[in-house]
């Protein structure tokens, strides 16, 4: 169990507060980030929220006003050196930190890291960090409670879609039956489980359907059915008129193919490289493919990033796969 003393400590001393996440932000990290927010600021604290990457539109609902979630590049120079603790959510790699990673490294204020990821960099923050836990949000709910914060509606919302999301909406692996109390706890305080999914799942765009139309026609497999795997190039996304935020949910069509034990997706990036998401099923590590890419993140899901272009991240990645699996197939 985490020790929650160092953030009271800090909470008690300080005022001003910068939270941030990893770039393309997920449920979980957007969610987190409220509930964050929401403990500091019933504590008297001045709090700024601020992101490498844009919120993507399906999370809107999460700051209904638009002044919630601010956009690290369009900030003036120095508007957030009167910060005087950062508080980072949902990471542990500086490479996740994106454009922020700079400013973090001369961040001269105390770094605090909530995080339930395996893999971890030098930070030079306090980690409080429990890897068993299924979602940041688990985390940031444990802390609300030991810091003798309360669950108002608005941060229920965010952490039900925390960890809602991050277990799949509770049908992955790390869903525990705690899982499903703590989500009847943030219900009772609020959170609107139709809204929420409504939010989430059932405002697709024609472009975004489109996208998942071309995603799904180009799967391949490999391995004798045991690697299932797909792309989604700049060319796609200019081609359909959808935006990257569309590729956060494809990966988990890979897996949902009978006899495959791990799913790739591969996304061409705007500004050069290329994202990889893995997932598993039969106990394969994600997590262990993806570190040798300089990626991390969990057993049965993981990320990574690697240099261009795409057909040769494509076979990069796919080799390390098919090592993990089946070691004599190396070279095939």
């Amino acid at each position: 169990m985490i020790d929650w003393t160092p953030l009271a400590d800090l909470v008690e001393k300080y005022d001003r507060f910068l939270l941030t996440t990893h770039i393309r932000p997920d449920g979980d990290a957007l969610g987190s980030e409220v509930g964050m927010a929401g403990l500091l600021r019933q504590k008297g604290k001045d709090v700024r929220v601020v992101n490498t990457s844009r919120t993507p539109p399906r999370y809107d609902y999460l700051d209904p006003d638009g002044t919630f979630f601010e956009h690290f590049s369009s900030l003036p120079a120095g508007s957030l050196d009167d910060r005087e603790v950062a508080v980072i959510l949902d990471l542990s790699a500086w490479s996740q930190l994106g454009d922020m990673a700079d400013f973090f490294r001369g961040f001269r204020g105390p770094k605090v890291v909530v995080d339930h990821h395996v893999s971890q960099d030098d930070l030079g923050a306090v980690f409080l960090k429990d890897t068993s836990a299924e979602a940041a949000g688990t985390l940031v709910m444990r802390a609300i409670k030991a810091l003798g914060g309360s669950f108002t509606k608005e941060v229920a919302t965010g952490l039900f879609t925390a960890i809602a999301m991050d277990t799949g909406w509770f049908r992955h692996p790390n869903t525990k039956p705690s899982t499903l109390l703590a989500a009847s706890e943030l219900i009772e305080a609020g959170a609107e489980i139709d809204r929420i999914y409504r939010d989430l799942f059932e405002r697709n765009t024609l472009a975004g359907l489109r996208l998942t139309g071309e995603f799904l026609a180009g799967m391949k497999t490999d391995l004798d059915g045991r690697v299932a795997y797909s792309t989604v190039s700049l060319e796609d996304l200019e081609r359909t008129g959808s935006i990257p935020s569309d590729t956060e949910d494809l990966v988990d069509y890979t897996v949902s193919l009978r006899g495959v034990e791990i799913g790739l997706l591969l996304i061409e990036l705007p500004h050069g490289g290329v994202k990889g998401s893995l997932r598993s099923r039969a106990g394969a590590d994600c997590a262990r493919i993806a570190a040798e890419f300089g990626g991390g993140g969990h057993k049965a899901a993981a990320g990574l990033s690697l240099p261009g272009p795409l057909p040769v991240a494509v076979d990069r990645v796919l080799a390390a796969v098919r090592k993990a699996l089946d070691p004599t197939s190396v070279g095939a």
